[in-house]
């Protein structure tokens, strides 16, 4: 990938005009969960400057187990949309709220999960991403960070922990940063691991080669920094 094309991307804005921006309905959508449970979610316009998601979980002979509502300012979330999502591919969808965008292809998102003790939706993961995907039972968040770097923020999902799951709570960040020459090819790739502890990180190994593969974001040939041995490093 050339750095320049990278550079011409990463000014890209997906946000559209505050004052052309107004509410507008959107038909229904609808997914069946492996449980036999529905999981609806519906657009609605409470004013021209109000858009409202309505997400319905019916359960089993039509009963409604939970209903939700999500309001936005239609002024500050221009191209905000809502969606069913099954992002780790086990049968049972959640719905995907995105808002604001930035400067490039990352904008606001938040995912409500169905609990399956409560039968309620209930926040699962807030955060500004391009991408959102489970790898080797991680979830991982892709995000530009700049023209020419990529940061993806990972969560162990079968840790216990209090959600939602956002940044403050991350398990593990990896860096992919590449570099290039005058013509704007691709030199080197560099590809950093590190564990969060607090205001601290340290450079550690990819817990598996699945995740590993994430260094080859850009498609060229990498450098992975290696792991801190120091003792005592956070």
């Amino acid at each position: 990938m050339r750095l320049a094309a990278a550079l011409l991307f990463c000014l890209w804005a997906p946000v559209a005009w505050a004052q052309d921006a107004v509410c507008e309905p959107a038909d229904p959508l609808r997914a069946e969960n492996r449980d036999g449970s529905v999981l609806t979610v519906q657009t609605e316009c409470a004013s021209p400057e109000l858009r409202r998601y309505v997400a319905t979980l019916t359960c089993d002979g039509g009963r409604t187990c939970d209903r939700q509502a999500y309001t936005q300012e239609v002024v500050y979330n221009s191209m905000g949309h809502a969606d069913l999502i099954d992002v780790d591919q086990d049968g049972m969808h959640e719905v995907e709220v995105r808002g604001m965008c930035g400067a490039g292809p990352n904008c606001e998102g938040t995912v409500y999960r169905i609990d399956p003790a409560t039968r309620t939706l209930q926040p699962f993961f807030s955060g500004g991403y391009y991408e959102l995907q489970v790898i080797d039972g991680w979830l991982v968040e892709a995000g530009r960070s700049s023209c020419c770097s990529w940061e993806f923020h990972l969560w162990k999902l079968d840790l216990p922990r209090p959600l939602p799951l956002e940044y403050d709570n991350m398990d593990l960040m990896v860096q992919v940063g590449a570099s290039g020459d005058d013509d704007g090819n691709v030199t080197g790739v560099e590809c950093t691991f590190t564990r969060q502890s607090g205001d601290n990180s340290r450079v550690v190994a990819p817990p598996s080669r699945a995740l590993e593969k994430i260094c080859e974001h850009y498609g060229e040939p990498y450098d992975l920094t290696p792991p801190d041995t120091t003792p005592g490093a956070p």
